[in-house]
């Protein structure tokens, strides 16, 4: 039987890079609760967020599917609308659990009718590169029906946000600020009522945003410096991002030191992560902090940098404190996980590409079989990995589709040790498709690529054929081409189901 559990809370930031914690080697920004949080709990070196690109990342957390099975399961990858797909949300509300969304609710439309009772925060996307907007969203009032009136009355910018920050209303202090007051609304002092309850607080930050409604990715927003305010020697957006990264981990620390009063943090399970890898846009450099960590890639690439995730688990009595795991597994693999530790299995759809982790959780050997490989797919161009932002537009765009010609984009693979990259697939993998590839455990920066070696090769088609029969897509989300086209194109060359 699973241990006893209080309550789930999920710690999501926005594109942090798996580089960008202390306990995961960054040196110059500071995240002292996070990295008590993993001395606390367990660090996980080989977890993956969902894509590469945020809202189909949170799409695979939300449904326990990869991206190669949203056309499957008739997903967009961007949006979900009530009764689309069961959620995460709507598995641990049927086990009893309340449950509340506070900040980015991206894939989730109306977060209230797909298994969360509360919400506040934003829903489209754009609206969340807007840290200082003049409203908000909930599930009374709708998009844009909360209003922020000290940012509707101020001037904004970074000049006066920073000046005077109790003159305006900052995102991330709003959604924390609401998820403590969901706690306190949901878990009496000391414990007293151990009805269990899921809280999700996705934060907009350390994403690149602007201080206006016009979701412009002009910086990194933030009401403060910290200590980097004395960093001269630093660019401005710099400064701003680290503060954004600091501030990120003081809003997460809030939440933790809430549970504490609440007499209920030894028995809940809370898990940190990022739902992908660390950006360039806004101005900000992933090399100045070393942002990836050494990883290749970036957000929008297919290398480990743009899918990493500096995961952290704690769950006291469960999960050993200071423990370490390079057991690889993705966001897909929460749904079927938590739906476990809850004890709703029967609520999980059958065709979900996600395993439980829960024996890793719990420090037992655990081998994820071949079959269980993690996919990812994305655009053509994010199988390059440029490392600056120079000369890029803001959103990296895919190709289109031409006189019934197929689209062409890339998928991932990884199967243990082993990682393959197609940097060109029409529709579905296919046993043509060249792969680069690498071993991830003795090169983890993706620096030599064994294709052209006679046991690279042999992995390479060992690889297809384990992942050409299980009929995937490798559809690009979020990325310039609508995932009609590719729908148009799976009607002309069906896909078998399994």
């Amino acid at each position: 039987p699973s241990p006893p559990l209080c309550a789930v809370v999920i710690l999501m930031g926005d594109d942090l890079g798996y580089g960008e914690l202390g306990a995961f080697g960054a040196r110059a920004i500071a995240t002292p609760r996070l990295d008590a949080l993993a001395a606390q709990g367990a660090r996980f070196t080989r977890a993956y967020a969902g894509y590469t690109v945020c809202a189909p990342s949170r799409t695979a957390l939300m449904t326990g599917r990869h991206s190669g099975s949203f056309l499957k399961a008739n997903l967009s990858g961007t949006d979900i609308a009530p009764g689309e797909a069961v959620t995460l949300a709507e598995v641990l509300e049927g086990a009893g659990y309340a449950t509340a969304v506070y900040g980015k609710s991206a894939p989730l439309k109306t977060p209230e009718g797909s298994g969360f009772d509360a919400f506040l925060g934003q829903v489209d996307q754009t609206a969340c590169h807007n840290m200082y907007p003049s409203a908000i969203d909930d599930g009374v009032a709708g998009e844009g029906g909360v209003p922020l009136p000290l940012n509707a009355a101020g001037n904004r910018s970074r000049e006066e946000c920073m000046a005077h920050p109790e003159r305006y209303n900052y995102t991330v202090d709003v959604f924390t600020q609401g998820a403590l007051g969901w706690l306190d609304a949901h878990v009496s002092p000391h414990g007293a009522d151990r009805s269990p309850f899921f809280l999700y607080l996705s934060l907009t930050v350390p994403h690149a945003g602007g201080w206006t409604d016009k979701g412009a990715e002009q910086g990194s927003p933030v009401p403060t410096n910290f200590q980097y305010a004395s960093r001269s020697d630093w660019p401005e957006v710099e400064r701003d991002h680290a503060a954004a990264v600091t501030y990120m981990d003081a809003a997460f620390g809030a939440v933790l030191d809430r549970l504490d009063a609440l007499g209920v943090a030894k028995n809940t399970l809370v898990l940190a992560a990022s739902d992908n890898g660390a950006h360039l846009e806004g101005g900000h450099s992933v090399t100045f902090f070393n942002s990836t960590g050494g990883l290749r890639g970036h957000k929008r690439s297919m290398y480990e940098g743009g899918v990493r995730s500096p995961t952290i688990v704690r769950w006291p009595g469960v999960v050993s404190p200071g423990s370490v795991s390079a057991f690889p597994w993705a966001f897909w693999d929460l749904l079927p996980t938590l739906a476990e530790v809850a004890g709703n299995t029967k609520s999980v759809p059958g065709d979900v590409d996600g395993i439980s982790i829960l024996p890793t959780l719990r420090g037992m050997p655990q081998r994820r079989a071949e079959q269980d490989f993690l996919f990812f797919t994305g655009n053509t161009d994010w199988a390059d990995a440029p490392t600056s932002a120079a000369g890029l537009p803001q959103e990296v765009k895919g190709g289109a589709v031409t006189d019934g010609a197929p689209v062409v984009t890339a998928y991932s693979v990884v199967v243990g040790e082993l990682k393959a990259v197609a940097k060109e697939c029409a529709n579905q993998p296919s046993t043509q498709d060249k792969l680069q590839i690498f071993n991830i455990s003795a090169d983890p920066f993706e620096t030599h690529d064994l294709a052209a070696t006679p046991e690279g090769a042999a992995h390479a088609q060992a690889i297809l054929e384990l992942v050409v029969p299980r009929n995937l897509s490798c559809a690009c989300y979020q990325c310039g081409i609508s995932w009609r086209d590719f729908e148009m194109h799976a009607e002309s060359a069906p896909m078998k189901q399994p």
